[in-house]
C-alpha cells in the first residue's frame, strides 16, 4: 500500500460510512479521487478486496465497472481506495426529471449486463444506488462501488438508501443477487421518472420509509411513453418477493428485446438525436446511409445525457445498415450488398483505426464471434442472412464476443460496429460458407 499526504487531499462528499476526496494530479497520474474509510484494513479484508478487484477487472464488462486503481494508507492510519475521478453521478444527470426513455432502456443494459456477469462470478455489488452509477469524464456510465468485503468491513445504516433498498435487506441485512437486482430496478425507476419508488413525504422519518419499502408496493412508472414492456420489467425487479424477481440475466435478455423494438421506432424515442453527428465520424459512408441522413429528422433539445456514447451505438440499430445480404447475387446465390458510391460521390476517407473481428467460428447452429479495439467502446453486432431483406442486430454493450444462432445451409456476414461517444468505427465485414460481403 501507498502512502498519501492528508494536506494534498481536497474534500468533495460525505457519505455515511467514508468521506470522498480529490486527489490533485501530479507528474503523469491524474485527476482522482480517494474513498477514505475511518480506519484501516486488516490484512484478510485487505486481500478480500484484492480478490474481489482482480475478479472485477477480468470481466468482459469490466470498462464499465469503477475500479479500484490502489489502496492508499493515510498517516493518521485511515485507508483509502483510489478510483478515477467521474464528474457526476445519475442523482444529478437525472435532474429531478429522468433521463431520455432511450438513454434509459441502453443503461438498464448495459447494467444489467455487468450484474449479470458479476453475479455468474460470484460477485455481488451489495449496493446498487443511483449515487453508484457515474458519468465518466468520456460520456460512458460506470457502477461503482462494486464488492462486499468493504460492505462487511464497515457496516452502514441501511435506512440512509432505504428508497433503493430490497426489503429482505432492510429486514435482515441479506445482500444478494436479487438485492442487485432490486437496486437497479431502483435506479431505473429513478432515470425514468427523476424521483425514487419511495421519496420521503414531508414529515416522514427514514424509518417511515423504511416501513413503506417493506409493505406498499412502488408506484407504476407512467407518462412520458413509457413502453408497457419497460414498465412491468421494473414492476417486477421491485417485487416484495425475491424469489419472483428476474434473475440480471433475465433482465439482460429483457432490455435486449426493448433497444430492438426502440430501434424500430427510433423517432419515438429520440434514438436517432445524434445520427448526423454518428454518420459524419464515418470514413466511408454507403448509399444507403446517407439517404438516411437526408430524411428530415426530428431534432430533440441536447440534454446532459448519462449514456450519450452508448445511445449513440443504440442509434447505429436504427439506421439501415451497410450489409444488405437480401439482395443475392444472382450469378453466385451468395449474400451481397450495394456497392460503395463512386469516388466522385463518396466522402473523402479518413484513417479511422478499425475494429478487429476474427474470422467466425462456424459451429453449424451456432457462429462464436469475436473481436477486440485498441480502447473501451460499446458495440453492436450486425448478422445478415441470406435471403433476409435487412440484418438483425444485438446491442452487446462493452463485451466483445458474441455467440450467434443461424441456421445450416445458409450463407451469412458479420459485422461489429463501435463508438466512444465521439467517433464510429466498424470492422470489415467477415463471411462464413462463402458469402460475399461488400461495403
Amino acid at each position: 500500500m501507498a502512502e498519501i499526504s492528508a494536506e494534498s487531499l481536497v474534500l468533495r462528499a460525505e457519505g455515511p460510512v467514508a468521506s470522498v476526496y480529490l486527489v490533485p494530479p501530479v507528474g503523469e497520474r491524474a485527476l482522482g479521487v480517494l474513498k477514505v474509510y475511518p480506519r484501516g484494513l486488516d490484512r484478510r479484508t485487505f486481500n478480500a478486496v484484492e480478490v474481489e478487484q482482480a475478479k472485477l477487472a477480468g470481466l468482459r464488462v469490466a470498462s464499465s465497472v469503477l475500479l479500484a486503481e490502489g489502496v492508499e494508507e493515510l498517516p493518521d492510519g485511515r485507508t483509502g481506495v483510489r478510483m478515477e475521478f467521474c464528474p457526476q453521478s445519475l442523482v444529478e444527470l437525472a435532474g429531478g426529471r429522468g433521463l431520455p426513455i432511450g438513454d434509459v432502456v441502453v443503461l438498464g443494459q448495459i447494467l444489467g449486463s455487468v450484474l449479470a456477469e458479476a453475479h455468474e462470478s460470484g460477485l455481488v455489488h451489495g449496493g446498487v444506488t443511483p449515487g453508484n452509477v457515474l458519468e465518466r469524464a468520456n460520456g460512458q456510465p460506470a457502477l461503482a462501488d462494486f464488492g462486499m468485503a468493504l460492505r462487511l468491513r464497515f457496516p452502514r445504516d441501511l435506512t440512509g438508501a432505504a428508497a433503493y433498498t430490497a426489503p429482505e435487506v432492510l429486514r435482515d441485512g441479506e445482500l444478494s443477487e436479487e438485492a442487485d437486482v432490486y437496486g437497479l430496478g431502483a435506479v431505473l425507476y429513478l432515470a425514468l421518472t427523476g424521483q425514487a419508488p419511495f421519496p420521503a413525504r414531508t414529515g416522514e422519518t427514514p424509518d417511515d420509509v423504511v416501513l413503506r419499502v417493506l409493505r406498499e408496493p412502488a408506484p407504476e412508472v407512467s407518462g412520458r411513453d413509457v413502453p408497457p414492456a419497460l414498465t412491468a420489467l421494473v414492476r417486477r425487479m421491485l417485487a416484495k418477493d425475491a424469489g419472483t424477481r428476474p434473475d440480471a440475466a433475465a433482465v439482460v435478455r429483457e432490455f435486449e428485446t426493448l433497444l430492438r423494438g426502440t430501434a424500430d421506432a427510433a423517432d419515438e424515442l429520440d434514438f436517432d438525436d445524434f445520427q448526423d453527428e454518428l454518420a459524419a465520424g464515418r470514413s466511408s459512408v454507403p448509399v444507403a446511409i446517407a439517404s438516411a441522413k437526408a430524411k428530415p429528422r426530428r431534432k430533440a433539445p441536447r440534454k446532459e445525457v448519462l449514456v450519450g456514447i452508448v445511445a449513440a451505438v443504440a442509434l447505429a440499430v436504427a439506421v439501415p445498415i451497410l450489409l444488405r445480404p437480401g439482395n443475392e447475387n444472382t450469378a453466385t446465390g451468395q449474400p451481397s450488398v450495394p456497392a460503395a458510391p463512386p469516388a466522385s460521390q463518396a466522402p473523402p476517407a479518413t484513417e479511422a483505426p478499425l475494429i478487429k473481428l476474427e474470422q467466425p467460428q462456424d459451429k453449424g447452429t451456432t457462429v462464436v464471434l469475436k473481436w477486440s479495439f485498441g480502447k473501451p467502446l460499446t458495440y453492436a453486432v450486425f448478422v445478415a442472412e441470406q435471403g433476409a431483406k435487412t440484418p438483425r442486430s444485438t446491442y452487446r454493450g462493452s463485451g466483445t464476443t458474441l455467440t450467434v444462432q443461424v441456421s445450416q445451409g445458409l450463407k451469412y456476414c458479420f459485422e461489429v460496429q463501435g463508438t466512444d461517444g465521439r467517433e464510429v468505427f466498424y470492422s470489415t465485414p467477415r463471411s462464413i460458407r462463402g458469402a460475399t460481403c461488400k461495403s
